[in-house]
């Protein structure tokens, strides 16, 4: 699937601002899954400079910075990307350790997916609501990540929220409503308490908010040896394949936020406006 998307942030301050260097991870993967054919990054005011490197979970990155001082920051995005991944689950899983849950992967991967296995809770809500659906599922890996994907697409209800951190997993399994990165939180946190290393993923989905507009997507990916970072959406109720494109991923949401940075000034108001359009051809 060949995608042309169009992404842009605004921020709008109510009296000229110093920025301070901003952090960006706005640029699509190019690995196996896709082909990032075209990219381009326009920014305004122009920065005084910036360079590109490839950050601590391996995201292309750049860092910009400024010198003078502005009311505004924009940030446009052109991208074609072709998504190769047409069957989510062309794939097998061949070490032992994974088929059934909890998982229990072996060294060298054990010890580098350390941090993506720790709950923040090892019993609790969240535990207990995985332990039910592992249950339901005989333990099977496989079988529990379709289930809970599933489960969560029909327990919480999508809500549009574009500012502000994800809630705790607690909160939103109670309140039973979130928006996409809550819901992937959520997703991680029940992964971790059986054992299987997940992170965030940020990027775009070919369909709509329940607002109908398009926005910057949320959802997350689970690790197998020899078959890499695997998707799922549960706030879509999909395993990732080639109607979602990749840009980041990280072991907490704000490592794989797309854009960080500040401002200084005394008395300012921000406003942040974002437009994404994406057309499949």
């Amino acid at each position: 699937m060949l995608f042309q998307i169009r992404h842009t942030t605004s921020y709008t301050y109510s009296r000229p601002v110093a920025l301070d260097p901003h952090t960006l991870r706005v640029r699509p993967r190019n690995d196996g899954s896709q082909t990032l054919r075209n990219f381009t990054l326009e920014i305004s005011p122009r920065p005084a400079g910036m360079t590109e490197f490839t950050d601590l979970e391996g995201n292309a990155a750049a860092q910009i910075w400024f010198n003078e001082m502005t009311d505004k920051l924009t940030i446009l995005i052109i991208s074609e990307v072709e998504t190769l991944r047409e069957n989510p689950y062309e794939f097998v899983l061949a070490d032992p350790g994974v088929m059934t849950l909890p998982v229990r992967y072996q060294d060298p991967a054990r010890m580098n997916l350390r941090p993506y296995c720790q709950p923040v809770q090892h019993d609790g809500p969240v535990a207990w609501y995985a332990e039910e659906i592992a249950r339901a599922t005989g333990y099977d890996t496989l079988r529990f990540l379709s289930a809970l994907t599933q489960d969560l697409y029909e327990r919480i209800a999508v809500k549009v929220r574009l500012t502000g951190e994800p809630q705790t997993a607690a909160e939103t399994l109670k309140s039973e409503e979130g928006a996409g990165r809550d819901i992937a939180v959520l997703f991680m946190e029940a992964c971790r308490t059986q054992g299987i290393a997940a992170r965030f993923a940020s990027g775009y989905w070919n369909g709509h908010a329940p607002d109908g507009n398009q926005y910057l997507h949320a959802w997350a990916e689970v690790y197998f040896p020899q078959c890499g970072w695997r998707g799922y959406d549960p706030s879509t109720g999909l395993a990732v394949a080639d109607q979602h494109v990749p840009v980041s991923s990280g072991l907490y949401p704000g490592s794989a936020a797309s854009i960080t940075g500040a401002f200084w000034g005394s008395d300012v108001n921000s406003v942040m406006e974002t437009s994404v359009d994406i057309h499949a051809g």
